[in-house]
């Protein structure tokens, strides 16, 4: 038998390395999916169990008697701090609810930023918000490593996807659903008057300060 005949050509190979590499990266995609849903589950009933005893504590300690209906208050309220507390520091895992099918999504804010992109700095593309399951499994978007599933930033604060130089989407067509349906018109983080093109006193703050701003917060 002829050698050659056993040898793949150069299209052949190159085709069954993508196959490859494409079943790995689903396997891989799926594996950190279960293990951070895991995780994620873990950290929601450490939450429930933190939050009863440091309501206990606070009413045992306040008021020295305790009722359920008492106990379940203070759980609501301390409960509340303590999410705050464990997003900031990176705990647990992050991903868009409600799931929304970013493709038939309707609700787009038509903002004229080619004609404002000098004065606000496109401060949208610093903001973080967390990815949909959709994103993910499509595997275009980049998420930060260190705080899943968080849309990835560069050092410098930006989106990962945003083009430096033309200061545009470089996945316009894939970007997420925060992306799609944010609103600057009422973030007074960025305008103070955004009719007369007045940008907020606080703009430069937010860009000072990128790890602690989000997409979903807005100011009426």
């Amino acid at each position: 038998m002829d050698m050659r005949e056993q040898s793949q050509s150069p299209i052949e190979s190159e085709g069954n390395s993508k196959d490859l590499y494409e079943r790995l990266r689903e396997e891989l995609v799926g594996g950190l999916l279960y293990c951070h849903d895991r995780a994620n589950t873990n950290t929601s009933k450490t939450l429930e169990t933190m939050a009863f005893a440091y309501a206990l504590i606070e009413l045992l300690l306040d008021k020295g008697l305790l009722t359920e209906a008492e106990l379940n208050e203070r759980k609501r309220q301390v409960a509340g701090r303590l999410v705050e507390k464990l997003k900031d520091n990176g705990v647990g895992v992050m991903l868009q609810q409600p799931e929304i099918d970013k493709y038939t999504f309707t609700g787009s804010a038509r903002i004229d930023c080619e004609n404002r992109l000098h004065l606000c700095k496109a401060a949208c593309c610093r903001l973080r918000f967390a990815l949909s399951k959709q994103d993910l499994e499509e595997g275009v978007i980049k998420w930060d490593l260190a705080r899943p599933y968080l849309i990835a930033r560069g050092t410098d604060g930006y989106c990962r996807h945003l083009e430096r130089q033309e200061c545009r989407c470089g996945i316009y067509q894939h970007r997420p659903v925060p992306c799609r349906a944010y609103d600057c018109r009422n973030d007074k983080r960025i305008w103070a008057d955004f009719a007369n093109n007045v940008v907020s006193p606080e703009l430069e703050a937010l860009f000072r300060a990128p790890d602690v701003v989000e997409m979903d917060r807005h100011d009426s």
